[in-house]
């Protein structure tokens, strides 16, 4: 009895770590919130559509266009035969995601700048380019993270 109740204990610190975890990141200053990456797009403003095939590895096309101030829909496609995400982020945060998905492969963001996709699942990714400079996306699961990445250039208006 009492070595069961040690392992609830155990697992419920651990669950609790991680919630907090993964609150710390979706809320840090350069994370969803930050104007360096833009915000949450209106699907009736979108300016563009854009296609993007995740396949095991890699993101197709890896580097965008846009100009700032552009609503842009991601058609994100999973082409692989495992499961993707696509995030845009800072570089640092995409970074600190993919340390915390290695120890907790399971996790599933509900954030605006995410999408989780199946084999062959297609979802879209509705984004407001805010301010100039260079986005990041990435794939930030274990084994993923080096080579599946892409950045969006945002060019002046």
């Amino acid at each position: 009895m009492k070595k069961r109740a040690m392992v609830f204990v155990f697992f419920s610190i651990l669950m609790f770590w991680v919630v907090s975890a993964s609150a710390d990141l979706n809320h840090k200053q350069n994370g969803v919130n930050s104007p360096a990456i833009g915000k949450v797009g209106d699907p009736a403003k979108v300016t563009r559509t854009i296609e993007i095939k995740a396949m095991d590895n890699r993101f197709s096309p890896s580097e965008i266009n846009v100009m700032q101030g552009e609503t842009i829909r991601f058609i994100v496609k999973n082409e692989g035969m495992r499961r993707h995400e696509m995030v845009i982020d800072t570089l640092e945060n995409l970074k600190e995601h993919a340390k915390m998905t290695r120890s907790n492969p399971g996790l599933i963001r509900e954030d605006p700048n995410y999408v989780n996709l199946l084999p062959g699942e297609q979802k879209e990714l509705v984004w407001n380019f805010t301010e100039s400079g260079i986005v990041h996306f990435a794939c930030g699961y274990p084994g993923h993270f080096k080579r599946m990445r892409g950045k969006i250039n945002v060019e002046i208006k």
